[in-house]
């Protein structure tokens, strides 16, 4: 046995082995890494490795069998032992294995620092993401709509009426972040549990509960969940005989659990203590309201909506909150076309119910902004010189008292629009939908600003996300934005939708007369005012909206579009000047100064880009 030990020493058999071995595993690591960076098939490795296998014993039987010499290989038998230089080739064989060994231990070192490199990008990653997290405020709620348990299941507004009211409360404790009713309310039948919509709304707690209204009784109970491990902060069960004061305490006193909890539970900071007032003492009164003000919301059967609060008001007429309502409505039933009411009538009646909720409630800041609005309105259509200083001013007042009354915020970026200050404009717009993300008036005149502004990428991205959550309507679209960026298909899908111009012949050539403004389309415009009186289902006060951008000679123009690039032209004739002037604007630059696309010439002049 010693002897075949020996020979094969002599003969290099080892040293072959090793050698075979070291570079056998640096093709092996190699293969793998081949496969990996070259997107070869997953086998690639598998089969080098396992050639390299099946070549070992061929490369042991070849080191024993044969002998590389100066005149080649041949067999070892065939070698006299004198002329054998076996030991010449092993010292070679040594280096390089040792070669080898050096080559392996890089590739080793090399696979391990790549590892590490792996292993802090991951560790990178976690720290990225805790931000995100961190960020989410320890004092942040939602408040779900409270499921509606009555027998009929038919009380489903006054379930959504409590947690609004809830809600409302709440908004108004500082130092407690709470999530829209818009937001919130986006999760009605939806079955997501707790944690997944607190992820989605980004927020700490959820408020959740239900009612149930039968007979003389109600009962409400709600609880409050941290959404980190989902497990209940507080919960209770209200059982009471169904008036309006036992409603308002029940809000009370879930209004002031949440906030003990908050403080005291989770430490963070005292927050401001909270009393919830009876703004009604007639049940049928606050059933009216409750049903109305959703409507109210939407901007959706608003007809229906006055008529349930005119006998709200019936049943109780100091029901402030029930006269601002109504008052809003006045006016917004015409403009939405709900109702024909002469537009004098309408603004009589809602400044009579404003005045009368502000003696009620002199902190009622929907009735502010209700009466600043209307004063605004007339001045667009020149039926008075508006006072812009004090109009804004008043819609000021509205905003401290509620500073996120959406409807307020929306009005007062249309008084900003009207005047040229686009950016203010924008930022009112913008705080509406932070507030109230679905809220469509705000989220339509916000696309529309951006476009105005000529920020039509950003317009239309806007657009499309009102879209993806129905907060906008298609015939809504910023035209002149969709023009500039060629978006055909989109335009002409707005303006074929059934409430613009469906049915119309032409709108090639409307496309073509929007990519060239500056040209005479009267012949166009007539034929879509013509159509537009004809129409029952349509709103023909978007004709000025549709032709203002491609027509001149406008003596009262849409503000919506009046500030936009394309209605340049415009802007340098004597009907603009003429309107900017009647309307009370000149007036108001001459105090406040000038938008940045205009300018004073002289004492009494201006011009505009």
């Amino acid at each position: 046995m010693s002897n075949l030990f020996g020979e094969m020493k002599r003969r290099n058999v080892f040293r072959v082995a090793g050698m075979y071995a070291v570079v056998g595993w640096v093709l092996a690591q190699i293969a793998t890494t081949l496969e990996e960076t070259m997107s070869l098939p997953v086998w690639f490795d598998g089969l080098i490795v396992a050639l390299l296998l099946i070549g070992f014993p061929i490369a042991i039987v070849f080191a024993w069998a044969f002998e590389l010499t100066p005149q080649g290989v041949v067999r070892t038998e065939d070698v006299p032992e004198s002329e054998s230089i076996t030991g010449d080739t092993g010292h070679k064989l040594d280096y390089a294995i040792v070669a080898g060994l050096v080559l392996l231990a890089a590739m080793i070192v090399w696979q391990q620092s790549d590892k590490a490199i792996e292993l802090v990008e991951e560790v990178s990653v976690v720290v990225v993401d805790e931000p995100a997290v961190a960020e989410i405020d320890a004092a942040s709620i939602a408040v779900l709509p409270f499921a509606d348990l009555s027998p009929g299941g038919d009380q489903e507004y006054f379930s959504d009426g409590i947690s609004e009211e809830i809600l409302n409360v709440l908004v108004g404790v500082n130092g407690l972040d709470v999530t829209s009713r818009t937001s919130s309310f986006q999760f009605k039948g939806r079955d997501l549990g707790i944690p997944e919509i607190a992820a989605e709304l980004k927020v700490r707690h959820v408020l959740e509960g239900s009612v149930r209204k039968s007979g003389e009784t109600i009962r409400v109970t709600a609880q409050l969940i941290d959404s980190m491990n989902d497990k209940h902060l507080w919960s209770d069960t209200f059982d009471r005989p169904l008036t309006t004061e036992n409603i308002f305490e029940i809000q009370d006193e879930i209004a002031k659990a949440i906030v003990a909890a908050l403080s005291e539970t989770l430490g963070v900071g005292e927050l401001e203590p909270i009393e919830v007032a009876a703004t009604t003492r007639n049940l049928d009164a606050y059933e009216l309201y409750l049903q109305a003000r959703p409507m109210f919301h939407a901007r959706e059967s608003l007809d229906v909506a006055d008529a349930l609060l005119e006998r709200a008001v019936m049943q109780d007429p100091e029901f402030a909150e029930a006269w601002e309502i109504r008052a809003a409505l006045q006016t917004l039933t015409v403009e939405y076309g709900f109702l024909d009411t002469p537009i004098e009538v309408a603004e009589e009646r809602g400044a009579e119910f404003a005045k009368h909720a502000l003696d009620l409630e002199p902190r009622s800041a929907t009735a502010l902004a209700v009466i600043a609005r209307m004063e605004r309105e007339k001045t667009m259509d020149l039926r008075s010189r508006g006072d812009f200083v004090q109009i804004l001013a008043d819609f000021e007042s509205a905003l401290e008292i509620q500073p996120r009354n959406a409807s307020a915020l929306n009005w007062r970026g249309l008084a900003y629009l009207q005047v040229g200050d686009l950016p203010a404009a924008l930022r009112d717009f913008s705080s509406c939908i932070e507030y109230e993300p679905f809220y469509r008036p705000c989220v339509e005149n916000h696309y529309t600003v951006l476009g105005a502004m000529a920020k039509d990428g950003e317009a239309i991205a806007a657009y499309l996300e009102a879209l993806n959550t129905s907060s906008a309507k298609v015939e809504f679209a910023y035209l002149p934005s969709l023009v500039r960026r060629g978006e055909e298909l989109a335009f002409k899908m707005a303006t074929n939708d059934y409430f613009l111009l469906r049915g119309w012949r032409y709108h090639d050539e409307l496309w073509q007369a929007y990519n060239s403004p500056g040209q005479d389309h009267s012949g166009l415009i007539e034929s879509i005012r013509l159509y537009l009186d004809e129409q029952e289902g349509g709103y023909a006060e978007d004709f000025q909206y549709i032709t203002n951008p491609i027509g001149m000679g406008w003596r009262i123009p849409d503000v919506l579009v009046v500030w936009d690039p394309m209605m340049h032209a415009y802007r340098q004739s004597a009907e603009f000047k003429s309107f900017i002037r009647d309307s009370g604007v000149f007036d108001y630059w001459q105090q406040a100064g000038f938008p940045p696309q205009c300018r004073p010439v002289g004492d009494d002049d201006f011009e505009c880009d």
